[in-house]
């Protein structure tokens, strides 16, 4: 792929989420981040590599009840070269403001790596369960043996662990889980709650599209917390890519 430049004040960003287990929170991260994007006013570019399509049937979803923004859009793909030549497309387009996710699927392999080297920063997002911390540890090694794997190590993009679907109230297990997250893993930023926001955009689209089509107002406000809470956590990720950029 052609270097990575910013166009503007974030640019065309491409944001991995990984973790080797399945049900972790991955489609809910890039559906948030999504919202997130959306409702600044960019552009955004899903890759759905997952075989059961769920972002992709998201958005049909979405889309027929009305829930969704006009510049935001899914592609479905198993094929990391194509995917690639997507984005190099992306980048040949006037200046812009495009976040691209790329919503993987469970596991690491040869497509996985590939898909890690055209990005610009991975989030590993990661629940409290004891099989979510052993496989958010094996996806930092999976990680670290990227480096080595790859012809130059400082393409590799840099990873973050995102917790999310934190309750309020942990019970000991869970709270020995995010204890032992927050103190020995390298972590994005504040843990993403557990919000009926989230339940409630798997279900049926984007926040911000679904709080502008709330009949109740009040109810909006849940939405408009949801969505402050990703916009925090793109913000976050936006800041280390553009550092890294800096540093490069």
């Amino acid at each position: 792929m052609e270097e990575k430049k910013e166009d503007g004040p974030n640019g065309i960003r491409v944001v991995m989420v990984m973790n080797r287990k399945g049900g972790c929170g991955k489609s809910t991260l890039v559906k948030g981040l999504a919202s997130a994007a959306a409702e600044r006013g960019e552009s955004v570019t899903i890759f759905d590599t997952d075989s059961s399509e769920s972002a992709y049937q998201w958005m049909l979803n979405a889309k027929e009840l009305g829930n969704w923004a006009g510049d935001v859009t899914v592609i479905k793909s198993l094929d990391s070269a194509e995917i690639g030549e997507t984005i190099d497309r992306l980048f040949d387009m006037p200046d812009q403001e495009h976040l691209v996710l790329i919503d993987t699927f469970g596991g690491a392999s040869e497509a996985i790596d590939d898909l890690a080297m055209i990005s610009h920063f991975i989030v590993i997002p990661s629940k409290l369960s004891r099989s979510d911390v052993t496989e958010t540890t094996q996806t930092l090694k999976w990680h670290a043996n990227l480096k080595r794997r790859a012809a130059d190590p400082a393409a590799v993009p840099p990873s973050r662990v995102m917790l999310s679907a934190v309750p309020v109230r942990r019970n000991e297990a869970e709270e020995t889980a995010y204890m032992h997250i927050m103190t020995t893993m390298p972590t994005l930023t504040e843990p993403v709650m557990q919000r009926a926001a989230y339940v409630r955009m798997d279900l049926e689209g984007m926040l911000g599209a679904i709080r502008d089509n709330l009949v109740n107002k009040a109810n909006a406000k849940h939405m408009d917390v949801a969505i402050a809470e990703m916009e925090s956590v793109l913000g976050a990720i936006d800041e280390i890519i553009k550092k890294g950029q800096a540093d490069g």
